[in-house]
């Protein structure tokens, strides 16, 4: 146990937490397994400041963890009030778009889980912060769901692109806030919104859920009064996940994913130590550090970040470039360029377009596979490509990345040919992630709706009417995909399996979750884009009382007949 002076030191200082983040009582309470998902205890609010929980951990005269945090905790959940959205209306214009009237009511009732995946948080947390893992921010935000109770990083692009297409401006300007004032709190956006990420970052996509947001409003004020911290975002992965390679001689700068933590995740605290089991305090510490980089990226767990062995033991995340990475960025570059001449900075607006030059020649230079028609992640410790397939390979298509950033059909027609090559684009319920089976979730047979969304977008802005095709197809099957689960389960899940339209995704750490934020802002991206040509599967009931409604006028022509004939009888 700690003594009670170095408790206090470290509580004064803030640099540790000793209940949320590490420490004995961490320990302790996840080892005691108390609650079946390792999320769950540091998600709950104490209910006594800090010192005093330690103190009375420090004092513990038994080791039974379960009634101590029985009578120290509450939750998870207690750090929300009742909110509803007020910029929600009932019947937003992107409705009109679509043509079958099954999807127009499906549509509506996607746009009304808005109102279920809303939060704000309570005062208290503002006001006893130390009680809470929850980081206070002021303004209401949409969740994803299930466990994860908080705001999301890359998830809010997404979710974003979705509250848009609702006309919700105000309920994203706000997000858009708090994702500002984390940026101001800790110079970049965290994974999510607890203090356990306050070591690690996500997608970096910031950027775009400001352009995406201007675009719909066009309120270029309120981006020229931010737009400091959007360039201090952007900063932070070029300051600290950045990497130089030599290819051929020449030099480039690209980034990887890079999180400096040397202790398992407080979320995941009992599978990170088991991961580790038998390794040496140094190689343990490196494998949690690749680990919580894994995280970073959003893809926690794939065999992108795997050796051969496909186990996660093996995670050597640091050492990848990855192709998705640097094309988010790669975007973020010219979205920073456009929105700098947007508000008069000439001078700032043509040094983010020469980043965003060089960045599609390194993409070119460094990722790229002629032989193969495809972009693909670099291994930093080998010096070669990664050959397989990831979803992710073609994003810089997605980003604009690529050519004269104008489109390039010869090369768009190279990549097609490989997605036809490997079989990907083959399977009834999306875009497969990888091709490799770990029983990881970033990996075959589960697709992702931010995947699904980038693949369909690369392609259906190709000069080509084949790749075009191929989009709406896709398009197509993820809808069914997702109308099937929810005709059978009223829920929207967070991935599915590509092997058969309907079926929720598995694997990985936890059970698949329902909600889902940013899968109800992809179908809904889907609808208003495709919706006149989308159709719902004519076999699935659109609810019991369609269901009813069949079985009774079908039993009425039956009698009906039978009358014409015992009449014609007669």
């Amino acid at each position: 146990m700690l003594n009670t002076q170095h408790i206090r030191l470290l509580h004064v200082a803030g640099s540790l937490r000793l209940v949320y983040c590490s420490g004995p009582l961490l320990k302790a309470a996840q080892n005691a397994h108390i609650h079946d998902d390792s999320k769950t205890f540091v998600d709950l609010q104490m209910l006594k400041p800090e010192d005093e929980v330690l103190q009375a951990f420090n004092d513990m005269y038994d080791d039974n963890m379960t009634l101590f945090v029985n009578k120290y905790f509450k939750g998870p959940g207690t750090e929300f009030e009742k909110w509803t959205p007020s910029d929600w209306h009932e019947n937003p214009d992107f409705l009109k778009k679509i043509k079958d009237p099954q999807l127009v009511e499906w549509a509506k009732e996607l746009h009304g889980l808005w109102k279920e995946l809303g939060r704000k948080i309570k005062k208290e947390v503002e006001k006893t912060p130390g009680q809470f893992s929850l980081v206070y921010v002021e303004n209401p935000f949409i969740i994803p769901g299930g466990r994860f109770r908080e705001f999301y990083y890359w998830d809010s692009y997404w979710v974003v692109k979705g509250l848009l297409l609702s006309e919700m401006y105000s309920t994203v300007r706000g997000m858009i806030l708090n994702f500002v004032s984390m940026v101001k709190r800790y110079g970049f956006v965290p994974n999510g919104g607890r203090v356990y990420f306050e070591k690690r970052s996500q997608p970096p996509f910031l950027i775009p859920i400001v352009y995406e947001y201007l675009k719909a409003s066009k309120d270029i004020q309120f981006v020229s009064d931010i737009m400091e911290h959007l360039v201090e975002e952007y900063n932070f992965w070029m300051t600290n996940r950045n990497v130089t390679i030599t290819v051929d001689g020449a030099n480039y700068t690209l980034n990887n994913y890079n999180v400096k933590m040397g202790m398992p995740r407080p979320e995941s605290y009992r599978e990170d130590v088991e991961t580790a089991n038998g390794l040496n305090k140094g190689g343990a510490a490196e494998l949690f550090s690749n680990i919580a980089s894994a995280c970073e990226s959003g893809w926690d767990f794939s065999s992108r970040w795997f050796n051969a062995s496909n186990k996660l033991r093996s995670a050597r995340t640091k050492n990848i470039i990855p192709v998705d990475l640097n094309s988010v960025l790669c975007k973020n570059e010219k979205i920073l360029s456009d929105l700098f001449w947007e508000v008069g900075d000439v001078s700032k607006a043509s040094m983010y377009r020469n980043a965003y030059t060089q960045r599609r020649i390194a993409i070119q230079a460094v990722l790229w596979n002629n032989d193969e028609g495809s972009w693909f992640d670099y291994d930093i410790e080998t010096s070669s490509l990664n050959n397989q397939f990831f979803a992710s390979n073609i994003a810089p298509w997605w980003a604009n990345c690529y050519g004269n950033g104008y489109g390039n059909a010869e090369k768009e027609e190279k990549v097609l040919n490989y997605l036809q090559k490997t079989g990907v684009l083959s399977y009834p319920g999306g875009v497969p992630t990888s091709l490799v089976n770990t029983t990881q979730q970033w990996d075959f047979p589960n697709a992702w709706p931010p995947l699904q969304d980038m693949v369909i977008e690369a392609l259906g802005s190709s000069l080509l009417t084949e790749a075009r095709d191929t989009a709406e197809r896709l398009a197509q099957n993820w809808t069914l995909t997702n109308w099937r689960a929810f005709r059978q389960s009223n829920a929207m899940y967070e991935k599915y399996d590509v092997r058969n339209q309907g079926d929720p995704g598995h694997g990985g750490e936890y059970e698949v979750q329902t909600g889902f934020g940013w899968t109800n802002g992809v179908v809904l991206t889907l609808l208003d884009r495709y919706g006149n040509i989308l159709e719902a599967d004519a076999k699935q009931p659109v609810s019991s009382a369609h269901t009813n409604k069949v079985v009774i006028e079908t039993v009425y022509a039956l009698l009906m007949a039978i009358a014409i004939i015992f009449i014609g009888i007669i």
